[in-house]
């Protein structure tokens, strides 16, 4: 995985955005228990997760029109530049006293903004950075560096919150920045694009708008599924991080530096995920796998919702974390190999509105419930209903997600059939060379 890392302009992106991440990571850990000091209202705190991705709702689909319109370098640069901006807008409030809760919750909702309208040149620059063949590898190399900062950043922000105070943790944010905008100055990303996977959706490729992508990724029942899973995914593991402040100040009382260590648990989880990903046998099938993590996070996450012990609460996270990235870098993986290349911008567009548009939603209604009726009661009410959703989703498999056209016979019986969901013995039989088609022309 890490031979990825030889290609220069990727090297130089993945480098500068795992320093940016690190920051972004300490500061939201800094707002959280900030909100939460302030109010000791788990509903304040999932609001100011969901301002965050309420943009995303509303800004994510004409993101990614701009991605396969412009220069996504370019875009990217200056995505990273507001974002900078509005973090230096909060150091300075922290230090003169007046980081209100509607503050912090108001610069959040603008990071989020900026943020939101740079994702899907994120996702759609990386098939540009490295050879098709190496696309899995990359992104679950991207996964692995997301989740080291997700590791990184809180338990730095716990100590600095328990021996200095959040302004420190906001103005090391702001700092952070100044990599990925110095990489995003001087690396030139290749022009060249790649290929288009097979897909019957290509017709669509020639028209405008985003209209084409969203009737692709509706019509297609590989990207359907796909874009089902994620948005059902994101709504309801939302209240698991988002209650994380409440749970580890009120629940398991733990203080600041133990709600760093929490969430570290969590992304320590993701990384181990990220590396293992590659190391699966490539003729496992995503539709069996993605489904079935999905299922095993949520079955951690309830473990993590009833624990009243932090060890065990951390080592629920920290499994669950190896099957939140493995649920979501597969599904980011089916999708890019299954999109045009005249789509890829907005079509990854509509899967990053379906990953993160249902987050501001999943966040309100964990703290409604959690308001109601206890903050065990936002997390373990979501974890159930993820649970029940992600087993239908294993059992109703789609083999679309792989590009494969006809799913082999189903077994007969229960055990037979759990046999096979685990397995995936029928669909691995059936594996061969994935096809691709002619590249088309955006």
């Amino acid at each position: 995985m890490f031979g990825v890392l030889r290609h220069r302009a990727f090297r130089w992106i993945w480098l500068g955005a795992l320093v940016s991440n690190v920051g972004n990571w300490m500061e939201a850990v800094g707002q959280s228990w900030l909100v939460q000091q302030q109010t000791g209202s788990p509903f304040m705190v999932e609001l100011l997760a969901a301002s965050e991705f309420v943009p995303h709702a509303v800004l994510m689909l004409a993101a990614g029109w701009l991605a396969d319109r412009y220069d996504r370098r370019k875009l990217l640069l200056l995505g990273q530049a507001l974002m900078m901006l509005f973090g230096a807008v909060l150091a300075f409030a922290a230090h003169k006293g007046f980081a209100t809760p509607w503050l912090i919750i108001a610069i959040s909702f603008a990071e989020g903004a900026a943020w939101a309208s740079v994702t899907p040149s994120w996702q759609a620059i990386v098939p540009a950075l490295v050879p098709r063949e190496e696309l899995p590898a990359a992104i679950a190399l991207n996964s692995a560096q997301f989740n080291t900062a997700r590791l990184l950043g809180p338990m730095l922000a716990g100590a600095l919150l328990t021996t200095a105070s959040a302004a420190v943790v906001f103005d090391i944010n702001v700092v952070s920045f100044l990599g990925i905008v110095i990489v995003l100055l001087v690396v030139r990303t290749p022009k060249a694009q790649l290929a288009a996977a097979h897909t019957s959706g290509g017709e669509l490729v020639h028209s405008g708008g985003i209209r084409p992508a969203v009737r692709w990724a509706v019509l297609e029942p590989g990207p359907r599924r796909i874009i089902l899973g994620v948005f059902v995914f994101a709504l309801l593991a939302a209240p698991v991080q988002g209650l994380l402040p409440a749970m580890a100040d009120q629940a398991l009382h733990v203080g600041a530096h133990g709600y760093g260590v929490l969430l570290s648990c969590l992304g320590a989880g993701a990384i181990f995920g990220a590396l293992t990903l590659a190391r699966l046998p490539r003729s496992y099938p995503r539709h069996h796998l993605i489904p079935l993590s999905m299922l095993a996070f949520a079955l951690c996450a309830l473990v993590y919702s009833v624990s009243r012990w932090p060890l065990l609460s951390g080592a629920a996270l920290g499994v669950g974390g190896v099957f939140w990235v493995w649920s979501l870098a597969s599904s980011s993986t089916a999708m890019q190999l299954l999109v045009p290349e005249g789509l890829r911008g907005r079509a990854m567009s509509v899967l990053a509105l379906a990953t993160t548009g249902p987050l501001p939603l999943g966040h309100l209604l964990g703290g409604t419930v959690a308001h109601a009726f206890g903050i065990r009661a936002g997390v373990l009410g979501s974890c159930c209903a993820l649970a029940v959703f992600a087993a239908w989703s294993a059992w109703a498999r789609e083999p679309a997600v792989d590009a494969m056209q006809l799913p082999p016979p189903p077994p007969r019986g229960f055990r037979a059939a759990v046999w096979e969901a685990l397995t995936a013995a029928s669909h691995r039989a059936q594996v061969g060379e994935p096809r691709t088609a002619e590249p088309l022309e955006d």
